[in-house]
């Protein structure tokens, strides 16, 4: 297939995404939120860690992650909508294959997950710099990615699965975020109950609390979740190759 028109569709679908009013207000929302857990929770710190410390600024990752992940869905839903459907008319039309389409609109979900984070982090940076003079944020960035990308992936490719078989199960899937908001276990999906419990568990460091460090099973469960929504993208292409072949 033309490179040129993978680009043009790429654009279409970042565009329908981005220029959403939906995307403008949940984003507003998302960062309105990061601020409120920043100033009334993360301020004092987690489990009797520094407000700045990787434990408290993970747990704050972790209490932003699901309104982000229902952002995000909401956006993959609209691709189920009646007037998507009219859309992929004209898209099928063009030389696209399943597998292209997927990665296309995995792609502007990432990239308008993306965003939210750079909002959600950008506002961390801020309170750190002006309530602490704190300036230390390399430490930030691996577990940034640990807890961030595995469940972007899970969500991103178990909503477009569930959105092949039927709309309103994206909405379910919703729900199922709500609903898995704190899970002090190593299963934890956004990683805020376990991370909140751990410190507590371990000695405290010589200065005085304890050094970060995340265990060989949560660690574990963010490859399963990172496979996991891999297999759905993968099982998402599969369908979409059916329905296409049918029609």
């Amino acid at each position: 297939m033309n490179k040129n028109c993978i680009k043009k569709i790429f654009y279409y679908e970042l565009r329908r995404m981005l220029l959403n009013k939906l995307f403008f207000g949940m984003l507003l929302v998302n960062g309105l939120f990061a601020w409120f857990v920043l100033s009334f929770d993360i301020i004092m710190g987690v489990s009797y860690t520094a407000p700045f410390s990787v434990w408290s600024y993970c747990a704050y990752l972790g209490k932003t992650l699901p309104l982000a992940m229902i952002t995000v869905l909401l956006l993959l839903a609209n691709y189920y909508s009646r007037k998507q459907k009219r859309v992929e008319i004209l898209t099928s039309a063009t030389p696209t294959s399943s597998f292209c389409q997927i990665m296309i609109r995995t792609m502007a979900a990432g990239i308008c997950f993306l965003l939210i984070y750079l909002v959600v982090i950008v506002l961390a940076l801020l309170f750190y710099i002006s309530f602490f003079r704190f300036y230390d944020f390399a430490a930030f960035i691996l577990p940034s990615v640990l807890l961030l990308l595995p469940c972007f992936l899970f969500f991103v490719g178990l909503g477009q699965l569930l959105g092949s078989i039927h709309r309103s199960l994206v909405y379910v899937l919703m729900l199922l975020a709500l609903a898995l908001n704190t899970m002090p276990s190593a299963f934890d999906f956004f990683g805020a109950g376990y991370i909140s419990t751990i410190p507590l568990t371990l000695p405290a460091g010589t200065d005085g609390e304890p050094a970060f460090e995340i265990g060989a099973a949560f660690l574990a469960t963010r490859l399963l979740y990172l496979v996991f929504g891999i297999v759905c993208i993968y099982l998402t292409t599969t369908i979409l190759s059916r329905k296409s072949q049918k029609a």
